[in-house]
């Protein structure tokens, strides 16, 4: 392998000193094109053999120096490579590190800021051509600059968090309501979204921040995030969906009281509702324009008589067809036969009786024309994979159940 090539790209790339040492540290080679930029904490005594402390996993070291500087010493099998100095433009947290070295102010000044990420790449393309233990992003980021303690912090609290609410009675907001609130975006139903807004519950919005002003900026992060996933998923082009989201989060952190963040989250929920109907009227506009009419009156018939039992020849009749012929052509237009059609119909009026009514399986078996409760429950578990009861518990109203 052509090692100087390598240390003078990523040296080009990163703007800074990348070196071969021996195993035993002594320096091999060096490169870096920027004329009177010199590396002044590698001068510090310790500091080299500190840098260069590899672990005998032979995993990449990442060392800050007062937590400004940082440097990367990666590992091959007859060589250790140095990268650095560099500062990222945004913080990271470096486990591997020394503090009180002196370094003069001026000097930091030239140092390269780099994004993380890129500084990481360049780590595990040296990495990964020389060692067979390949590691990714989350590798390096794992053993480098996560507290090892955090995994354990996290679970400690977690378990407090959940005992400490079971005996004061606290609870969240139920999750059926958030599908309501999302799918309200995804099919484009503005009544259904108002009606997910106006549910009332005892429970609380989850704490996302010690601070209750900044948990609630969390939250309405959180909840412009999941609605522009569902909006997505309704039809909406992902890049306009995560530049409206990128402009309501930055709008959100701009904003210093609840009555302004409640107004932006409501906002962006229902913008993004009202972007997948008019996606979803535009789509229905183009198909009526291409649709024959009988089409039109034959579902005009089916809306009408979804409360009863609906044969093909009562409609067919009605709109002094041959049974035959129009169901050959329902299929040919629709891509669906119509008995599957008007089950379909059912189904959804089924669906939102169980979530927003009280009636009992029967009565809904009843008023939509099936021949029993079994009846209709097979039917409902053919087209949605739940019982009538699963349907109910996960999405129905908590009042209605």
């Amino acid at each position: 392998m052509n090692t100087n090539y390598l240390i003078q790209h990523i040296s080009y790339h990163l703007h800074t000193f990348v070196r071969s040492y021996s195993l035993n540290k002594q320096l091999l080679s060096s490169f870096c094109a920027r004329m009177n930029f010199d590396d002044m904490p590698l001068a510090l005594p310790g500091t080299r053999e500190f840098i260069l402390d590899i672990p005998p996993a032979k995993l990449p070291l990442l060392t800050s120096v007062n937590g400004e500087i940082v440097y990367a010493a990666v590992a091959a099998p007859d060589r250790l490579f140095l990268i650095g100095p560099v500062c990222f433009n945004t913080p990271v947290q470096i486990n591997h590190r020394i503090s009180g070295a002196a370094v003069d102010s001026s000097w930091k000044q030239n140092i390269f800021c780099c994004d993380f990420d890129d500084f990481a790449r360049d780590v595990l393309l040296i990495h990964n051509l020389f060692q067979d233990n390949a590691l990714d992003m989350d590798d390096l980021i794992s053993l480098n600059c996560v507290d090892p303690m955090t995994s354990e912090y996290v679970h400690k609290n977690f378990s407090e968090l959940v005992f400490e609410n079971r005996e004061s009675g606290k609870k969240h907001n139920p999750f059926d309501q958030e599908i309501r609130e999302f799918t309200s975006i995804e099919n484009g139903d503005i009544r259904q979204l108002e009606q997910s807004w106006a549910e009332d519950y005892t429970g609380k919005l989850g704490t996302l921040a010690k601070d209750k002003m900044r948990s609630f900026k969390n939250i309405c992060i959180v909840v412009i995030t999941l609605a522009s996933r569902a909006a997505i998923r309704g039809g909406v082009s992902p890049e306009i969906s995560f530049s409206l989201s990128d402009i309501y989060i930055m709008k959100i952190e701009e904003a210093s009281d609840i009555a302004t963040l409640t107004h932006l989250k409501n906002s962006a929920e229902y913008e993004y509702a009202m972007m997948v109907q008019e996606i979803k009227e535009r789509r229905k506009g183009k198909q009526e324009r291409e649709k024959n009419p009988r089409i039109d009156l034959c579902k005009d018939y089916i809306f009408a008589h979804l409360h009863g039992k609906i044969q093909v020849a009562e409609i067919a009749e009605k709109l002094d067809m041959n049974p035959k012929y129009l169901s050959d052509l329902f299929k040919q237009w629709e891509g669906i036969s119509i008995t599957d059609y008007i089950l379909n119909e059912k189904i959804k009026l089924a669906k939102n009786l169980l979530v927003y009514s009280r009636y009992h399986y029967i009565e809904i078996a009843a008023y939509l024309g099936f021949s029993s409760q079994s009846h209709l429950g097979k039917q409902f578990k053919k087209v949605t994979g739940m019982t009538l009861k699963q349907y109910r518990t996960r999405y129905g109203v908590k009042e209605f159940i």
